[in-house]
């Protein structure tokens, strides 16, 4: 029998035994579990060496690892990119490839996140079902495509589940999708976190509320862009739902009455859901609720006085709206209340886009005590008056956008006492003073500044050796500040500067060499400043738009190399010689208003992705090289006002044109069938060329084409009533060529003006933003130029807004008669139908074309009298009526008071103010004569009316006291010899005849004033 000693011993030695074991245990892992993993990381791409810690035995200790302490299986794979920059290329900090079937022997495994990885677009494989351990699963933003397994349905164990991705592909087999969503997530009965952002649930239909019921224990559901319509379903019996967002869907209700029975929700996003009717009461009534995201939901209005009143536990209340130059959509209005100093919880206010009026609140007394007031953004709304000084107050914030109000005054010296401030955004008001970059040298944290467009004048050029202590400034907006000199050596110390904007300023001298050299610039705007001198070879690492127009720079274009130039903007400046062979891999190039001379280079399009080419208004000659036609994004082609040759190359038609502009050159021919290729085509300008044949019938199919400009060719034929179909079409200018026939009467279908709507919606094509934090580092716009014929003159129209309709067919051989259905064009601004054979008479209906502000009908041979309808045209400011058959009396009133008689010369049976009977008189002889001859007839009739007038009454007096004399004497004669009656009556009735067709204008005249 052992002895205790022994018996001592021998649990000492299985005591040491254990933690031996232990020990053994816990310091590697299994080595089945080892290889599985080694196997997962050859299948991947690790551009960072994010992995490089996996090799040795002992795979607990490798990154993104953890093992259980008491088994030694692998329990967490955790490898998520914490730093994506959506760049996969090399150097990138993406995982890419697949998810080898090694990773499913991972038996053990309860938490997997492979979150904001590439996964090269392959889909999410069924084997997950395998771990069946799974509490935690994330595939969030890893590139996954097609259809989501059902069988993840059976991981009956997961309680977190984010398979969101933001990856917005409009092709449906790129995108990710279940079109049996009900079906396997009601399965789920664990699940408290489920997270399916951008995933197309379209098949779903309302059955995702019914599934989501039956998962009680549900309190976070993310379900944003999901494409979800219809009503929001009720959710009633999720009792711990505490998180609900639903933005990005189409839902198009109001909000609806059940969330006032949620008395759990903490935070609800229903942004752009395409909302209608008031922000009901029962929504905000809720002390549980911290968190109301309601933006950009147009037909939704509430007043935010109202919601503040009934939110006073709020943290965040975001309420943007759609408001801005361009957009009506705002969702509040209202002032904002001093109210606002009850919401002592308040961390982020947007309110940005609404029509909020009154002045900002003073932060001493409504929000200075809003100490977590951390963000403001009371951008685009109409808020006046000034930056109230107790700003300085509120030592949580770190971003504050004032900008697009009315905001006047100085910017606060107090604003320094910020220290914490990231963002600070004032653009677009009409602040004033005097600032220099000195004022914001103690906010080290500061990363974005723009005090671009207001009347301030900034200095930048503190001295030659001040460096600013805000060394992480990334964004710099100054734009229109009145900055002069040269530009600071201070900027080159901004390692993290991603976005400069020193445009319209009057910054000279030349481009420092060390501006290239910034490791991290995105994005460049030097334009309109007195820059000069040559540009260097460009080679960008980072840049991805520059813009350098109207300044002064000169010497041969700079070749470019770079892979990530997306924008790159010459124009207007003196460059010469030819376009460089190498301009690299940019997709909007814009180099119009040069020197520039030669051809299209051959490379230009096939080793360049080209979205948009403008090489307007240069001395470019030759053909037009057919490899245009390979590249196939190419949108806007902008040749015009140059010296090109030859016909349109076909090959054009393979692109997807939305802008074709040949405008001012010598090209010949006839336009291509392949252009009908160009669905997508918007603007059509071919004008001024030397251009034959006829307007091919296949035009009416270019169901997009809003400006079809063919003037100044050798164009024939008729009108094809093709035209009709071209409901967007705003310009139609036909001029200058040899259409015959008559005008198509079936033009009514031009809906585009018929319609009245005047919004000033223009087109945009480019980016729709970059940001960093807060801040849009820029927005590309191209807005398409024509130049119009219009009140007389020669016009360009840079902004081609909805407002613009416009009708040109002059000087061609049309005839017949002005179609009646021409007066429903009521959106109409201009009609010229001038240097025509049109005959009949002018249609009353023209007087209902009620924005009609030119009409031009001279030179026809229109007939009959000048209708009195056209009296109501209020906005008419140019007519010319001249040179045609028309009779009878000017109409009077209303506009036509504005009217001289050169708008009704050379109509000799017309009569009336503005036109004198010696005026007519002379008109009706010489048929207009010369302009000249015009002008000093009507500047004698207004230098002597009071003295013409004072003659016209004495002669009217003298003319009757004749008559009344001479009718007795003649009338006794006639009595008494009856012969002599005969004779006389004979020759009065040819005499009388002679006078009324000589005579009736002035006649009609006399009558009306003196009867």
């Amino acid at each position: 029998m052992p002895t205790v000693h022994q018996l001592a011993v021998s649990m000492g030695m299985a005591f040491a035994l254990a933690i031996a074991m232990t020990m053994h245990i816990t310091s590697a892992c299994f080595q089945n579990e080892r290889t599985s993993l080694l196997h997962f990381k050859a299948g991947l791409v690790d551009y960072k060496a994010r992995l490089s810690s996996w090799s040795g035995y002992n795979c607990c200790q490798w990154h993104g690892i953890l093992c259980h302490s008491h088994s030694g299986h692998v329990i967490r794979l955790d490898l998520h990119n914490r730093r994506p920059d959506f760049y996969r290329g090399p150097g990138s900090n993406y995982l890419i490839g697949t998810i080898h079937q090694s990773l499913f022997n991972l038996q053990h495994l309860q938490l997997l996140d492979l979150s904001y990885n590439y996964f090269n677009g392959s889909v999410i494989p069924p084997q997950l079902a395998k771990l069946k351990r799974l509490n935690f699963l994330s595939l969030s933003h890893s590139g996954f495509r097609g259809e989501i397994p059902v069988e993840l349905g059976n991981i009956s164990t997961l309680r977190h589940l984010d398979l969101s991705n933001n990856y917005h592909i409009e092709d449906l087999e790129e995108v990710l999708k279940s079109s049996s969503f009900a079906g396997w997530v009601r399965n789920l009965r664990s699940l408290e976190y489920l997270a399916m952002k951008g995933v197309h649930l379209t098949m779903a239909s309302e059955r995702w509320g019914d599934a989501l019921t039956s998962i009680a224990s549900l309190s976070h559901v993310y379900l944003s862009d999901c494409r979800l319509s219809g009503s929001v379903p009720s959710l009633l019996n999720l009792t711990h739902l505490s998180h609900l967002h639903l933005s990005g869907n189409s839902f198009g209700f109001p909000i609806p009455e059940w969330f006032q029975h949620v008395s759990t929700l903490v935070s609800i996003d229903l942004s752009e859901c395409e909302l209608q009717g008031s922000i009901p009461l029962h929504f905000l009534h809720r002390s549980s609720l911290s968190n109301i995201e309601l933006s950009y939901n147009s037909q939704l209005k509430g007043n935010l006085s109202f919601i503040l009143n009934h939110s006073s536990s709020l943290t965040v209340l975001s309420v943007v709206g759609a408001s801005s130059e361009w957009v009506d959509g705002y969702i509040l209005e209202g002032v904002i209340p001093p109210s606002i100093s009850n919401f002592s919880k308040l961390e982020k206010l947007y309110l940005s886009g609404n029509n909020l009026t009154g002045d900002v609140p003073p932060f001493g007394s409504a929000l200075g005590r809003l100490s977590p007031l951390s963000e403001i953004d009371l951008s685009n709304n109409n808020l006046k008056g000034s930056i109230p000084p107790s700003v300085g107050r509120l030592s949580s914030l770190k971003h504050l956008d004032l900008s697009r109000n009315r905001l006047t005054g100085t910017i606060p010296d107090t604003i320094s006492k910020l220290g914490g401030l990231q963002t600070l955004l004032l653009r677009f008001n009409s602040f004033t003073g005097n600032v220099t970059l000195s004022l914001f040298e103690n906010q080290t944290r500061l990363k974005a500044l723009d005090l671009s467009n207001n009347q301030l004048s900034v200095s930048i050029s503190i001295s030659s050796s001040w460096i600013p202590q805000f060394a992480d400034m990334s964004y710099i907006g100054l734009r229109s500040c009145n900055i002069e000199g040269y530009l600071p050596a201070f900027l080159s110390s901004l390692y993290f500067l991603s976005f400069l904007d020193l445009s319209d300023n009057n910054i000279v001298g030349n481009i420092p060499t060390w501006l290239w050299d910034l490791p991290n610039l995105e994005g460049l705007n030097l334009s309109n400043n007195k820059l000069e001198g040559p540009v260097s070879i460009l080679s960008f690492k980072s840049y991805q738009v520059i813009d350098l127009h109207r300044n002064g720079l000169q010497g041969s274009l700079p070749s470019i190399s770079g892979e990530y130039l997306h924008f790159l903007d010459l124009s207007h400046n003196e460059f010469n010689g030819s376009i460089p062979a190498t301009m690299g891999k940019v997709f909007y190039l814009v180099l119009s208003e040069n020197n520039l001379s030669g051809g299209i280079p051959d490379s230009l399009c096939t080793e360049s992705p080209l979205s948009l080419l403008d090489l307007s208004n240069n001395t470019l000659t030759g053909m037009i090289s057919p490899n245009v036609g390979k590249c196939f994004q190419l949108s806007v082609l902008n040749l015009a006002e140059n010296d090109f040759r030859g016909e349109i190359p076909k090959e054009l038609g393979k692109t997807s044109l939305s802008t074709l502009n040949l405008n001012g050159n010598h090209l010949t021919g006839v336009i291509p069938s392949s252009i009908e290729n160009c669905t997508g085509l918007q603007v059509f300008d071919v004008g001024h060329n030397k251009f034959d044949g006829s307007i091919p019938a296949w035009i009416g199919e270019l169901k997009s084409l809003r400006i079809l400009s063919l003037t100044s060719n050798n164009f024939q034929g008729t009108i094809p009533p093709q035209l009709s179909s071209l409901h967007n079409l705003q310009i139609l200018d036909l001029s200058c060529n040899h259409f015959s026939g008559f005008i198509p009467q079936n033009l009514t279908n031009l809906h585009a003006m018929v319609n009245q709507n005047k919004s000033n919606e223009v087109q945009r094509l480019g980016f729709e933003g970059e940001y960093i934090g807060h801040v849009e580092i820029f927005y590309i716009v191209f807005i398409d130029e024509v130049t119009l014929w219009m009140k007389g003159q020669e016009t360009p129209y840079i902004k081609i807004i909805k407002a613009l309709k416009f009708i040109d067919l002059s000087s061609n051989e049309l005839s017949g008669s002005i179609p009646w259905e021409m007066g429903f064009l009521k959106g109409l601004i201009s009609l010229n139908i001038s240097r025509n054979n049109l005959n009949s008479s002018i249609p009353k209906s023209l007087g209902g074309m009620a924005e009609l502000e030119a009409l031009d009908l001279s030179e026809n041979k229109l007939s009959g009298k000048i209708p009195q309808d056209l009296v109501n045209l209020t906005f008419l400011e140019v007519l010319d009526l001249s040179d045609n058959h028309l009779s009878g009396l000017v109409p009077q009133g209303k506009q036509f008071l504005t009217f001289d008689a050169s708008s009704f010369a050379g109509n000799p049976n017309l009569h009336g103010p503005p036109l004198d009977n010696t005026t007519a008189l002379k008109a009706g002889r010489s048929q207009r004569g010369s302009q000249q001859e015009m002008n000093n007839t009507k500047g004698e009739a207004e230098s002597d009316a009071d003295e013409d007038d004072e003659m016209d009454r004495w002669w009217a007096v003298t003319m009757g006291l004749s008559f009344g004399v001479g009718f007795g004497v003649v009338l006794g004669v006639l009595c008494f010899h009856i012969r002599w009656g005969i004779k006389y009556f004979a020759v009065l009735d040819a005499v009388v005849g002679y006078l009324f067709d000589c005579r009736l204008g002035f006649t009609v005249e006399i009558r009306q004033r003196y009867s």
